[in-house]
This record gives C-alpha cells, sequence and structure tokens, in this order.
C-alpha cells in the first residue's frame, strides 16, 4: 500500500491530504473486532469474581448510592464517603441498575463492556483510515487481546470509559487537523471533539486529566514536522529560538482555529463549572479535602496522606503491559527510523506522538497505576499493525528486516510455549518440583470445565507452535501477528482463571455465594454492618446497612440483622490478644450476638476471617470480657 498518498500535507502548507480510498468489508470487520472483544470480556466474566479488589467497590457504592439516596450530584459509598470519581460512571450505570433490578458483575461493569466494545471498534475504523483495513483490523486485534486487557476490559472502573472518550477525541480531531475532512463536514466533527472531551471530563480527572493527554498529544503533533530547515541558516542561539518559537505558535494558532479550542473551552466551563459550583456548596469541606487528595497530592506527591510512586518508569510499565503489541510497536518505530520519527510524512508519526502524549505527562506525577496509561494503548496497537504489515512488504530486504522476522515470530512462539506448559504445571502440580509448585500456586476451587480447558490449551499451542513457525518463514507476518492474537485468549483465560489472586483465593465468589444467601433471607428488613463493607456484600443487596461500631450501638438500634465478620467481631468485643499473664481472653462467638443464619468461607483477602449474616437477639448477650473500643488504625489486633 502506498501510504504516502493517504497522508495529509503539513500544517504549514496548506495541504488537504486524502485518505485511503474505500474498501469492502467494513460490516464484517467491525463484527469480529466485536467478537474478539467479547471473547475477552466472555473469558473474564466467567472467571471468578474480583468485585472486592482494585478499588471497585468504590466505584460501584457510588453508583448504588446514587439510587439508593436520589443524589446525583454527590452520591456517597457503602462506607459514607463522597465518591472520588465525576458522576459519568454512576449516571450510566444507576438506570442499568434500576431498568433491570440485577445487581450482580455484569450489571456492575455494563458501562466498561460498553465502552470495551466501542473502543475496539474506533481503533478499526482509525486504523483503515490511516493505514487501510487490512492493518485497521489487525490493529484492533492487537489492541484487544494484550495481557492487560483481560483485566481492563472487565472492572468496574472508570479508566476504559476514559480510554474511549479520549480515542474518540483523538478521532474527530485527526479530521480536523492531519487528514482533514470536506469543509461542509467540518462542523459535526467539531462538535464530536467536544462532546466527547465534556464527557470524557464527566468520566475522570474533571476535564484536567483528558486536555492534558489530548491536548498534550495534538500539540506536539502539529508543532513538529518540516519548515525547519531554513533555521540553519540563521545564525545565534536567541534569533534560532525566537523563530522556532514563531513558527510553533504559528502552527499552534492554526491547530486552534481548526478544532474551535476557544469555542470548545467555554462549552467544556459552560457544562462543568455550575456541576464544580454544585458540588462544592453541597459538599463543603469534605468535596475540598477530596479534591485534595485526588489532585494535590497525586501532582506534587506531598501531603498527609503522600501517594507512592512507582518504582517503574512509566514507559516501561507502558511496553510491559502492551505484550505482545509493544513488540509489534517497537518494529515499527525501527522501521521508520529516527530520522522519520518526527516526520509528518512518517506513517508513525501520530501514532508515536500519541504514546508520548500519554507516557510523559504520567511519568511526571506520583501514584502511577498501569491503568492510568490504558488511553495511549491504541496508539501503540496502530503502530504495531503498520510494522507489520510494512515488514510483510519490505521481505529480507537487510539485516534489520530480517532480525525483526525473527522477534515478530517470537510473539506467538513464547505464547504458545506458555500455553503448554503452564497448564501442565497444573494438571501435574503435585508431581512438580517443589520450586515449580511454589510459583504456581493452586487456584482454591477448580471446576471441572475448567481442566478440560487447560487441556485444550496444551493442544492449542501445540497446533499454535508450527503454525507461527510456519508463517514466519514463508513471510507472512500478518499471519504471525493474528496467531500471537488469537494465542493471547488463552494466556488471558490462564491469568484469570487459575494465576490471578482472585483465582487463588477465591475470595470474590465466596462473598458473591454469601451475599446471595444472605439477600433471600434479609429481603426488604433494615441490617446492621461492622466492619464488612469491603466485603462486596451491601452492593450485591443493592443497598446500604446501618453502621455500627460496638454492641450498644446494636443495642440501642431496633435493627434485627447483623452482617460482619472476624473482624467485625474484634470491634464488637473479642480479642486475640493474651494479658502479661499468659491468661487468654475468652473471643467473642457470633452465637453471642443471635442466631447465625449464613456463614461463609474463610476470607483470604485482608485475614477477615468468615463472613456472619446475624439474626440479633434483644439483648444482645456477649461472653468474655467486651471491648467496646471504636475503630481506630493500627488497633486491629494480630491477624
Amino acid at each position: 500500500m502506498d501510504m504516502e498518498g493517504q497522508r495529509l500535507k503539513p500544517p504549514d502548507s496548506g495541504g488537504g491530504g486524502r485518505l485511503a480510498p474505500p474498501q469492502e468489508g467494513g460490516a464484517a470487520d467491525v463484527l469480529a473486532v466485536l467478537l474478539v472483544v467479547a471473547a475477552v470480556i466472555g473469558i473474564v466474566a466467567a472467571a471468578p469474581s474480583n468485585t472486592h479488589d482494585y478499588a471497585q467497590l468504590q466505584q460501584i457504592g457510588a453508583v448504588v448510592g446514587t439510587l439508593e439516596s436520589g443524589d446525583w450530584l454527590l452520591p456517597r459509598d457503602q462506607l459514607g464517603l463522597l465518591a472520588r470519581k465525576p458522576q459519568l460512571y454512576a449516571w450510566v450505570g444507576a438506570p442499568i441498575l434500576m431498568a433491570t433490578g440485577v445487581y450482580n458483575d455484569f450489571t456492575f461493569r455494563l458501562p466498561t463492556v460498553i465502552a470495551s466494545l466501542v473502543a475496539g471498534v474506533l481503533v478499526y475504523f482509525l486504523g483503515r483510515r490511516w493505514y487501510g483495513r487490512r492493518a485497521g483490523l489487525l490493529a484492533a486485534m492487537l489492541w484487544a487481546t494484550v495481557h492487560h486487557m483481560g483485566k481492563l476490559m472487565y472492572l468496574a472502573v472508570t479508566d476504559m470509559m476514559l480510554a474511549m472518550w479520549v480515542l474518540a477525541s483523538m478521532t474527530c480531531a485527526d479530521r480536523l487537523l492531519f487528514h482533514r475532512a470536506p469543509a461542509n463536514k467540518r462542523g459535526r466533527w467539531v462538535l464530536g471533539l467536544w462532546v466527547t472531551m465534556i464527557l470524557g471530563a464527566m468520566t475522570k480527572g474533571w476535564g484536567v486529566l483528558n486536555l492534558i493527554l489530548v491536548g498534550g498529544t495534538l500539540a506536539l503533533a502539529t508543532a513538529v514536522g518540516p519548515g525547519f530547515g531554513p533555521l540553519r541558516a540563521v545564525e545565534g542561539f536567541w534569533k534560532k529560538t525566537s523563530l522556532t518559537l514563531r513558527l510553533v505558535l504559528r502552527r499552534w494558532r492554526r491547530a486552534i482555529r481548526a478544532t474551535r479550542f476557544v469555542w470548545g473551552m467555554a462549552a467544556m466551563a459552560a457544562v462543568l463549572a455550575p456541576v464544580w459550583v454544585g458540588m462544592f456548596l453541597q459538599g463543603g469541606d469534605e468535596f475540598r479535602r477530596l479534591v485534595y487528595f485526588d489532585f494535590y497530592q497525586r501532582v506534587t506527591g506531598t501531603g498527609e496522606y503522600p501517594p507512592h510512586s512507582s518504582s517503574v518508569p512509566a514507559a516501561l510499565e507502558f511496553v510491559y503491559f502492551l505484550l505482545p503489541a509493544s513488540v509489534f510497536a517497537i518494529g515499527a518505530v525501527l522501521l521508520a527510523g529516527p530520522r522519520r520519527w518526527f516526520s509528518q510524512k512518517s506513517p508513525i508519526f501520530l501514532p508515536l506522538c500519541w504514546v508520548l502524549g500519554v507516557v510523559v505527562p504520567f511519568s511526571l506525577t506520583h501514584a502511577l497505576r498501569p491503568d492510568y496509561l490504558l488511553p495511549g494503548y491504541a496508539a501503540a496497537a496502530l503502530m504495531g499493525a503498520w510494522g507489520v504489515e510494512e515488514l510483510g512488504r519490505r521481505g529480507p530486504a537487510n539485516r534489520l528486516t530480517r532480525t525483526l522476522r525473527h522477534v515478530f515470530t517470537a510473539a506467538p512462539v513464547t505464547i504458545a510455549a506458555l500455553l503448554m506448559l503452564l497448564p501442565l504445571g497444573y494438571l501435574f502440580h503435585d508431581h512438580m518440583p517443589g520450586w515449580i509448585r511454589k510459583a504456581l500456586r493452586m487456584p482454591s476451587a477448580v471446576p471441572p470445565l475448567t481442566w478440560w480447558a487447560l487441556g485444550g490449551l496444551i493442544g492449542a499451542g501445540a497446533v499454535l507452535l508450527p503454525l507461527a513457525v510456519r508463517s514466519s518463514l514463508r513471510w507472512r507476518l500478518r499471519r504471525v501477528a493474528l496467531l500471537a492474537a488469537v494465542g493471547m485468549l488463552g494466556v488471558i483465560f490462564l491469568r484469570e482463571h487459575v494465576i490471578s489472586r482472585q483465582a487463588v483465593t477465591g475470595d470474590g465468589e465466596k462473598m458473591v455465594a454469601f451475599s446471595r444467601r444472605a439477600k433471600t433471607l434479609i429481603g426488604r428488613d433494615d441490617f446492621a454492618v461492622c466492619r464488612a463493607e469491603k466485603l462486596a456484600v451491601e452492593v450485591y443487596l443493592g443497598r446500604f446497612g446501618v453502621r455500627a461500631e460496638n454492641v450498644e450501638q446494636l443495642n440501642g438500634a431496633a435493627i434485627p440483622w447483623l452482617i460482619t465478620c472476624d473482624r467485625g467481631l474484634i470491634e464488637l468485643g473479642a480479642t486475640q490478644l493474651v494479658n502479661p499473664g499468659g491468661k487468654k481472653i475468652e473471643m467473642m462467638k457470633p452465637g453471642d450476638l443471635g442466631r447465625v443464619e449464613v456463614e461463609s468461607l474463610p476470607i483470604i483477602s485482608q485475614k477477615w476471617g468468615r463472613m456472619y449474616l446475624i439474626r440479633l437477639r434483644r439483648p444482645i448477650r456477649v461472653s468474655g470480657t467486651p471491648r467496646l473500643t471504636p475503630y481506630a488504625p493500627g488497633r486491629q489486633g494480630r491477624w
């Protein structure tokens, strides 16, 4: 494919650029992308639940709290705390719960599921516009099957929704700045740009985050390019600097006019400012403390509870969590060559600026999590798809292309090896050496179907390996990359079903089973909760209980039910401490509070112990020596 004919001339040249010619197969390609994304989501949805982990309970609690309280401006979660993210996830999730009446892992995550499907299609269309149909389809496949997607596509947090809006904003900006739409159609792309920017602001970061990510990318992409050559003839550092700044500012002014930046920012302010003011007036000091924590402390790394910075650079996090697509993306960078990295005639110019626009800002902040880098995954997948197509076109022309062929082939070969070796390690776990048994921790419970799937993965790896080698020898690099994407479905299955923490502990499934049984008994009765807010029961019940910190509060309330755990019993009077004389104080038993109707298996996470649904008796009788000390950090006893 002739890539030069597709790209836009530099902004300063006034060129209009032209896109790839229309191609057939769009509907079939979109269906294929949706099926691959759905396959990843289905694999994770069938895995053990992880609702209690990854800060999901804060977001789910805000969604449930929106319905329970009717406060759509400042919802509170089950801990009674203000929601830490903007309202859009709750505004999408709450109507879903209201319409279905179902409170389970899928409905909690449905906003993320929808965002994943839409984002996959957007990656395809963007790649199709830049590089052609085949590359667009490959880019979407690579994006959907990076190993981090096994977590992010089915997680009740705001990251995937934000990534979708950033991707949509970049798609619209591309039609205004680089692959320009006809003049009579640019208005709709301007509208799309700022609507998606506003929605992104309402998802996460309140406009600060997506303005930095999208704005930084576009600022870099419009600033660099041809036109700096005459500066070599200018003598003097200050003259060169002055002329460079004037050239860059002139390009930025043109980009500002093309995107209607002033009007767009005014629209964002008109939507966001009233919401901010309302939250400030309603939330008061509590809201101000929330802003202090989420903005000031994350930016500066200082404050009362400063976030911890990752010891791993953001760039390395990006490469690792984007495997195997990052292998192909790095190959694309090498194929393009340093001289073309920041040339607007280069096919990797825009996605490279996009990656830098995401990785660099997060390299400067504190408390980096790999999830934050998700908005840049699409750009790397697009680069990787072009790299695969370009390497296949060039063939064994030189040492670089021959070396990259081996590097690209290593991706599916390594995946095939994992699909064969890891299941064998689990299937014959008892017969493995001790160091292997220690590394491969067996899940708490493995359904029979999972054992059959592990056996099937061994066969899939055995087929994948020779296919990858054969495709590589025939220089069919696109098939090599597709085999890597297909193989990653098996890797994601292994990670989520047998390797992950939720699979090993089974805690999420224990919480779900307990909640289902409790819901049938409690019905619409009131209930109290003691140290069980983080055990996910309340969100599955679809409403919050009354907080109880000591026995007196339970005796003083006409509440028939109590949900607690072994750690909660410590708060209600039990202790594991031994006095100096060596006499152990008698432990409180759940039956001391009432009749235990439901008891869970032990919860391993944070050593919560067992969960209990207790039908309270009046008055509550407590054996042993009660310790009616309200909860305070550091006074939890030893576990």
